[in-house]
């Protein structure tokens, strides 16, 4: 069973996926790290979860690949500016959006 962490690292990389960012491998310690803004994160260090700067973009490329519809939950949870639930919603949203695509 997943930790929360290891959970919330989890749904971080599937956003960095669904953004398309680059990443590179570095070694000798083997980390995938993702290039954000012109920087380097190690997977646990992106912050989707916490942060609107980080989680903003990723809604309005949502909102380039929605059908009709789809946005419903991340709209409601932007309207009340509840950070975690709109996380929580962006994760459901890409998920979908993966298995249909």
């Amino acid at each position: 069973m997943q930790t929360e962490q290891e959970q919330r690292i989890k749904n971080n990389i599937l956003i960095a996926q669904f953004m398309g960012l680059d990443w590179e491998l570095f070694t000798p310690s083997i980390t995938v790290n993702y290039l954000v803004n012109g920087n380097y994160y190690e997977a646990h260090e992106l912050s989707y979860n916490i942060s609107w700067d980080w989680l903003i973009p990723v809604i309005h490329k949502c909102f380039e690949v929605a059908e009709d519809c789809e946005m419903v939950d991340i709209m409601h949870n932007l309207q009340v500016a509840e950070k975690t639930d709109t996380y929580i919603a962006v994760i459901e949203f890409i998920k979908n959006y993966n298995l249909k695509n």
